[in-house]
């Protein structure tokens, strides 16, 4: 659902930018933290004068504050960030990402794209539905269900979903992920990584969530979902045979550079499909971190944004694209 900006959250915005407390900000105002707040929660409305000083302080201009224009209805029921992060910063990357939503919006109906949900939800209830979800889904994607995904962002975003990164620094260096249905357009943001193995398979994992309607037991559900849309069972049982006693680490590591999964994701799949035992599972655990074997880098990029953006400028529907970067 858009809706209009307010004063007051465009007040808070801005402070939150300069990296003010309500009591720092306060303080540079002449106002105190409960005064500051009232107007952040529209309870009071700031005259010129008030204006004037808002601006002043946060090093914008009048029209910044004025602007009511629409933002989205975004609930941030499903905004993760570690466990340490403080108030302040948890508010600073939701006002990011909410500036991000919006851009794509806008960017959409510039464009006249009109992005629809193609996905619905699953009632799932075992993690043996969670894996024939999977199944059905790369059926869908016209994928073969023992073959890697080659790019999982590109995917989606060919399928009408909004995936976004927020590069990670100071304020950002906390943020886990986020994902919701806005709009009827499902969207998940999650931070650059400098592990694609872990972003690829938190955006798996989100995907699962937004996609399943569970009970009990939802996060193991939407690990397997993940787990099964990036490693079929199939596809192990293909390379490695049905039981197996010994597996040589070459073999993980190529595995790995098809697939683009982690070392531990191959091995906890291998196990689950009894190919390998519990030790063997537990000794080449051992033999990774022993040797501190490290996984080849690589990174997966969304592009729909920018394709739109820069196809408008060039269009001249866009003058100024420094608003929307």
């Amino acid at each position: 659902m858009v809706m209009k900006k307010t004063i007051g959250e465009n007040l808070k915005r801005f402070r939150l930018k300069n990296n003010l407390s309500l009591a720092a900000a306060g303080e540079l105002l002449d106002l105190s933290a409960p005064g500051l707040l009232k107007y952040e929660r529209n309870k009071i409305l700031p005259n010129l004068e008030r204006l004037e000083k808002f601006a002043e302080v946060y090093h914008i201009s009048i029209d910044d504050i004025l602007d009511t224009g629409s933002t989205n209805d975004i609930k941030f029921n499903n905004f993760k960030c570690i466990s340490r992060t403080s108030s302040i910063d948890q508010e600073k990357i939701k006002s990011i990402i909410r500036k991000r939503i919006d851009n794509y919006f806008a960017l959409l109906e510039l464009s006249e794209i009109k992005l629809q949900n193609k996905f619905g939800v699953h009632m799932i209830s075992t993690l043996e539905e969670a894996e024939s979800l999977a199944t059905k889904l790369r059926i869908f994607f016209t994928i073969p269900i023992d073959a890697p995904i080659a790019n999982l962002i590109y995917l989606l975003e060919s399928n009408g979903m909004i995936i976004m990164t927020i590069p990670v620094d100071e304020v950002t260096k906390h943020f886990v992920g986020f994902y919701e249905n806005i709009n009827n357009v499902p969207i998940i943001i999650v931070p650059e990584a400098d592990n694609g193995y872990n972003q690829r398979f938190s955006i798996a994992k989100y995907l699962g969530e937004l996609l399943i309607v569970a009970n009990n037991n939802k996060d193991a559900i939407t690990t397997r979902f993940a787990e099964s849309l990036l490693i079929p069972k199939q596809a192990l049982h293909n390379e490695f045979g049905n039981f197996r006693t010994n597996i040589e680490f070459k073999e993980l590591e190529i595995f790995s550079s098809i697939y683009k999964v982690s070392y531990k994701n191959i091995i906890k799949r291998l196990l689950y499909a009894e190919i390998i035992t519990p030790s063997n599972a537990k000794y080449t655990n051992i033999y990774i971190n022993k040797n501190n074997i490290k996984e080849q880098t690589y990174y997966e990029e969304a592009h729909n944004y920018d394709k739109m953006l820069y196809k408008l400028k060039a269009l001249g529907q866009i003058k100024d694209i420094s608003k929307y970067q």
